[in-house]
């Protein structure tokens, strides 16, 4: 047996260690003061720059005082919060030397993320089952730039870094989004990110063809008839109207599984507003490929809910979608200085298999393909070569073709093959007790709209809509994840 000292024996060592009592606790507080004292002067330092650019304001110092401030709040809060932040400003980017305010606020969020794993705060990151599609997606990539013209290099270098950005946004998404509470507020944020949304683009309707803030959110190129009093089409900030469109229709989902799933009378007043003022914001934009896509995805989601449908719930439900589209159409194509929805779409004609404004622009990107058919011609879509005239395809699948070819094309319906097995339901409504199963039925229903409305436009064709894509693909499999771990209770989020 070890022989234990004698308690007098400790006495000095006792004493050696009570000789500096407090020191830690001293240094601690010198440490505070010292944070105390910089966070104080910072704040100084910031009013006294903002209150010369109140007197002679520049864009740049402006815009630098803006991350500043988004970067900072990000850094002092909690993983799921600082994504929160970055939710918030990405439909709202300002170009920088670099690149964009969304490239910067991704980055540091990445920086966030890797820290709080260092420290033990989070998991580490692990993959999902979409892992090797985008990895062949990124190879296809790759290959394609051999096919680059010289002088579509840049641009085709900053569709790649575009594309490698959003990936990084999806995989920090899907290892921060660690239990249901995660996921709730994640979509609070997105939830006040379209309150801002909304009112801009109502401003953009009343203000055609003015800048709210030059150089930054400007829509000086929304332009309509007669001084821009009729016919004018929104874009909000995505500063085009048929992804604004795309944007509404997906919202348009999202909101009505909110409102079936909120308990409160506040919430659903929330929700059922927010829902109508989408639905106009949608009829504002003058686009008739998200009314059919509506269309499809609803047929589908009564498809999935067949077992629970009654006559009379169903002929409720198909009069109130009739009488508010009806109201909508009608609200903004006489009382706004937008155009009739309704009357477009009655006008359009089907020339062979396509719509009258897409049969050239989808021939000639067909003809464009079939120069490089295996790898394409790289992902920048340019009129420089190849090309009858320069117009996008407005195909969502022809613009892949061209850009990367067959091989990636290939892997890109990989893609979305995995994404549809992913938010299989395993439910029949959005209204179910489970707010993660009923996120999957209603994220199943969104991506039968996505992949039919991409049909008539392409989301990789612009550079602020694609964080938005990439973030709905993020949240779905994350929601995907949290539904397998709690059907396999042994297992833990990011082992």
């Amino acid at each position: 047996m070890r022989a234990q000292a004698h308690p007098a024996a400790q006495g000095p060592r006792e004493a050696q260690i009570d000789i500096r009592p407090g020191t830690g606790s001293a240094a601690r507080a010198l440490g505070d003061w010292m944070e105390r004292a910089f966070a104080g002067l910072l704040v100084i330092a910031f009013g006294i720059v903002l209150g010369f650019q109140y007197m002679a304001p520049d864009r740049r110092v402006l815009s630098v005082l803006v991350a500043l401030l988004i970067g900072g709040v990000a850094w002092r809060l909690e993983i799921i919060a600082s994504i929160g932040v970055m939710i918030m400003a990405l439909p709202f980017p300002k170009g920088l030397s670099f690149g964009t305010t969304d490239l910067a606020l991704v980055m540091l969020v990445v920086v966030i993320f890797m820290l709080r794993v260092g420290q033990r705060q989070i998991a580490r990151p692990s993959g999902t089952p979409l892992d090797m599609p985008l990895l062949s997606m990124l190879v296809a990539y790759v290959i394609s730039f051999y096919n680059v013209y010289p002088e579509n290099l840049t641009g085709a270098m900053a569709n790649f870094e575009l594309l490698v950005t959003t990936l990084i946004m999806f995989y920090i998404v899907v290892n921060s989004v660690r239990t249901e509470a995660d996921l709730r507020r994640l979509h609070g944020f997105q939830v006040m990110t379209l309150i801002l949304f909304t009112l801009l683009a109502f401003w953009e309707l009343t203000h055609p063809g003015r800048a709210l803030v030059p150089g930054w959110l400007d829509f000086t190129a929304t332009v309509g008839d007669v001084f821009n009093t009729h016919n004018v089409r929104i874009g909000g900030s995505f500063n085009d109207y048929e992804l604004l469109a795309d944007f509404c229709g997906l919202n348009i989902l999202f909101l009505l599984f909110l409102f079936m799933q909120a308990r409160g009378g506040y919430g659903r007043g929330l929700f059922i507003t927010l829902l109508g003022t989408t639905v106009f914001l949608l009829f504002s934009t003058v686009t008739r490929g998200p009314i059919v896509s509506l269309f499809v995805a609803v047929a589908y989601m009564l498809w999935l809910m067949r077992r629970r449908l009654k006559v009379v719930s169903l002929t409720i439900g198909a009069a109130t979608i009739a009488v508010t589209m009806l109201t909508a159409n009608f609200v903004v194509s006489k009382f706004t200085r937008s155009g009739d929805l309704f009357a477009r779409l009655g006008q359009t004609e089907i020339k062979g298999f396509a719509p009258d404004t897409r049969a050239e622009a989808w021939r000639n990107a067909w003809e464009h393909f079939l120069l490089h058919p295996l790898i394409g011609c790289g992902p920048f879509y340019s009129a420089s070569r190849g090309l009858k005239f320069w117009f996008w395809p407005h195909n969502l699948y022809l613009y892949i073709a061209n850009t990367i070819g067959i091989l990636g094309f290939a892997f890109f319906a990989w893609l979305f093959v995995k994404i549809f097995q992913l938010t299989r339901p395993r439910v029949d409504t959005m209204g179910s007790e489970s707010y993660v199963e009923s996120y999957l039925f209603m994220a199943r229903v969104q991506f039968v709209f996505f992949l039919v409305d991409q049909f008539k436009i392409e989301y990789l064709r612009n550079a602020t809509y694609q964080y938005q894509v990439w973030l709905m693909f993020g949240l779905w499999a994350a929601a995907a994840r949290l539904r397998d771990q709690a059907g396999h209770p042994d297992v833990r989020l990011g082992d």
